[in-house]
């Protein structure tokens, strides 16, 4: 069965269901839906992420700014930051390259506030990032603060798991991160309940 992905039904999550090698099976909840302000999805970890990279590479061109702008997708994040390891021992990105590691991290245990805004996430689970980059983000967003009195922003460890910057950190890259807070991380909700991650659309849009 190697290679073969198939859908399960929702049948099989019933008593006495059977799964083959290869099947796929997906949580039972909404697969995208706006609740005002706030976005619950099957996925965001870290689709959100990729949006918002994606968000800012598209403004960016449009904008015709200057400089050098790299978007780098990389794989294998939750089994050992696998794919960011590679690319900063292969030394994929610019040696002089300022890394912003961009994702969700999980909010719970108060960690972060949805709907305050995007948050410098300081280090990890593991790790400390460089803080010379933290205070550089730091400072750009103290700009935009004072440049638009709407933009809101948090400076968070948030140490609920770990991310990509730590790899590049350590291969020696100048890194910081930048995140959003998520709710019901991996899919766990309240109560011991799978339930649809969430994040909120103003601290996507502050990201970007």
């Amino acid at each position: 069965a190697a290679g073969r992905i198939v859908a399960a039904r929702a049948t099989l999550a019933g008593r006495g269901a059977s799964a083959s090698i290869g099947d796929l099976a997906l949580w039972d909840v909404d697969l995208c839906r706006f609740r005002g302000d706030v976005v619950h999805a099957r996925q965001c970890d870290d689709l959100i992420g990729c949006v918002a990279v994606l968000a800012t590479l598209d403004r960016a061109v449009a904008a015709r700014a200057g400089g050098r702008l790299i978007g780098l997708f990389t794989r294998a994040e939750e089994v050992g930051l696998r794919g960011a390891s590679v690319a900063a021992r292969e030394r994929l990105l610019p040696e002089d390259a300022l890394v912003v590691a961009v994702e969700t991290s999980s909010m719970a245990g108060g960690r972060a506030q949805q709907g305050a805004g995007p948050i410098i996430r300081v280090g990890d689970a593991t790790h400390i990032f460089s803080p010379r980059m933290t205070q550089w983000m730091t400072a750009v967003a103290q700009e935009l603060a004072s440049e638009d009195p709407t933009f809101r922003y948090q400076r968070r460890l948030m140490d609920g798991g770990v991310t990509e910057a730590t790899a590049y950190d350590l291969y020696g890259y100048e890194t910081g991160a930048a995140c959003v807070a998520l709710g019901n991380y991996h899919n766990a909700g309240p109560r011991g309940r799978v339930a649809a991650e969430r994040v909120h659309l103003d601290d996507v849009e502050g990201l970007v």
